[in-house]
């Protein structure tokens, strides 16, 4: 996991093609006029980024994810969340991974909570297991997200 302003996500560049190619796209700035919800190709399907609005749920509701084959790249473009975080070990499958996806059910002990608000990014790895778009203070608000999929090179 990696948490960082979108000025500075640059010094994250070198770890893979892919990688590089999705952070000069968002430090271009080509998403902040995009309104409307849905995939925007960028480089194929070996990056893109999918835009979705909803309302940010409560803590007691949803399951953490895992991804196999992608990295991604996190970022409220209007309104604010946070994203619960933790090692996926030894967690409990809820649903066995379909389509790059595997849902975990929630723990009671305490996880990293990061909190996104626009010019945050966060950058999640296969091993990162997170639960996104919860409210912040138990208020739940609108939310405008991007997710960067970024292919994982072999």
């Amino acid at each position: 996991m990696i948490c960082a302003s979108v000025e500075h996500l640059d010094r994250y560049k070198g770890m893979s093609r892919n990688l590089d190619t999705a952070i000069q796209w968002i430090q271009s700035g080509a998403w902040k006029e995009r309104t409307e919800e849905g995939k925007l190709v960028i480089d194929g399907e070996r990056v893109f980024a999918g835009f979705d609005r909803y309302n940010s749920k409560l803590p007691t509701e949803g399951l953490l994810e895992t991804h196999r084959r992608h990295i991604d790249i996190q970022m409220v473009v209007e309104g604010s969340e946070y994203v619960e975080v933790r090692p996926d070990i030894g967690l409990e499958i809820a649903t066995p991974y379909v389509d790059d996806v595997e849902f975990q059910s929630v723990p009671a002990d305490p996880s990293h909570q990061v909190i996104l608000t626009p010019g945050t990014a966060l950058i999640l790895f296969p091993e990162d297991s997170h639960r996104p778009g919860l409210a912040l203070g138990g208020v739940c608000s609108p939310v405008f997200k991007m997710v960067v999929k970024i292919l994982i090179e072999e």
